[in-house]
């Protein structure tokens, strides 16, 4: 990976990926303007808004005027945006609190906030299979969830389970008997939470999460900048959009789901594609208090202050699963809208000089 202080270099790297932007990235299945046109759109967006072009397809920017483009803000891996957010709210030297999932742990259990039973590290090792033994023994319920202490985006997490003919490990690709699993990498182990039983109705199979991106200002008030909320598909035990869940954008202001949701290969949905459930109008369950913990963590992380706050819904009460330290905001903004749209989130942007192009600063004028 190449430096943060060396944004051109890495600007001339996306500029010869453009290619895999036009035909991979774009659901021309569903786009109705022609390929040169879409070709104009994507050098626009890169030469005058100054970033990768990725969320043209995701955000379906053909739908839009190009006046309302520059209340996106594009990804923040971008060369540009990367670089005002490492040095301005997102301080890289910091990230080891949310990227080692033991370490956060730790840090969690000082805060007083609801969080999945913690059973202890595994490490690969001849005790590997006699620890896990142990752990799921001691578990209330038949199921635990082992993930990859520097693990993301759903990858490596493992289900541990009694099935049929003993405990079994299921991965999202295999499922294996205790006697042939082999632990390739040191993990965490938690209960498998049982979430509330409304939100299992669109999938049971996976703990379905919602993400909660929050900014603290300089007055160090804390902004919600957006909302989604994740479910799995068929089987999967992970709602993970990277792991082939949908993700429904979430109005921060009362907890209501809206209309659409999506997957990574940008395809809208209604209704779950499995359970057929409705996504349009559902209340997500006891929405202030899943507030309430966003707004705990980033309050707690001043030192790093854009933060994407992960929480499960239980019939007790929201349960924090984790926090990222860089929340995807292609992602959010397809399934949400534009962050910029936000009056608030804007005017804290400005103040932290966070804009890259003279269109985004000039939004309000």
């Amino acid at each position: 990976m190449f430096p943060e202080s060396h944004p051109y270099l890495r600007r001339i790297i996306r500029f010869c990926l453009l290619p895999y932007c036009y035909f991979q990235l774009i659901p021309w299945h569903e786009c109705p303007k022609s390929r040169l046109q879409v070709a104009k759109d994507l050098l626009y967006i890169f030469f005058k808004l100054k970033y990768y072009p990725d969320n043209y397809g995701p955000c379906r920017f053909w739908e839009k005027d190009r006046k309302e483009w520059s209340y996106y803000y594009g990804s923040s891996y971008e060369p540009y945006q990367r670089q005002r957010l490492r040095k301005l709210v997102q301080r890289y030297e910091y990230q080891i609190l949310f990227n080692d999932k033991e370490f956060w742990e730790q840090f969690c259990q000082g805060l007083q906030l609801k969080i999945p039973h913690y059973f202890g590290v595994l490490e690969p090792g001849l005790r590997c299979h006699e620890k896990l033994k142990n752990f799921l023994a001691d578990s209330s319920g038949s199921k635990i969830i082992m993930k990859p202490i520097q693990g993301h985006a759903g990858r490596g997490i493992m289900l541990a389970q009694y099935g049929s003919e003993g405990i079994e490990i299921k991965t999202p690709t295999m499922t294996y008997s205790l006697t042939k699993f082999q632990l390739m990498t040191k993990c965490v182990v938690q209960e498998f939470i049982e979430q509330h039983p409304l939100v299992a109705e669109f999938s049971s199979s996976s703990v379905n999460t919602i993400r909660i991106v929050t900014l603290l200002t300089k007055n160090n008030d804390v902004v919600l900048v957006s909302g989604s909320m994740r479910f799995g598909q068929a089987d999967s035990f992970v709602d993970n959009w990277s792991a082939g869940g949908v993700s429904v954008g979430v109005d921060i202001e009362n907890g209501i789901l809206k209309k659409y949701a999506y997957d990574k290969q940008g395809n809208r949905y209604t209704e779950h594609p499995v359970s057929r459930k409705i996504f349009e109008g559902f209340r997500i369950p006891k929405w202030g208090s899943v507030v309430k913990i966003a707004r705990r963590i980033q309050e707690v992380s001043s030192f790093y202050r854009l933060v994407g706050c992960d929480v499960a819904i239980t019939e007790s009460g929201p349960v924090l699963i984790e926090a990222n330290a860089n929340p995807d905001i292609v992602y959010q903004e397809q399934t949400s809208g534009p962050i910029l749209a936000d009056k608030t989130v804007f005017d804290e942007f400005v103040k932290y000089d966070l804009l890259i192009n003279k269109h985004q600063r000039t939004l309000y004028e």
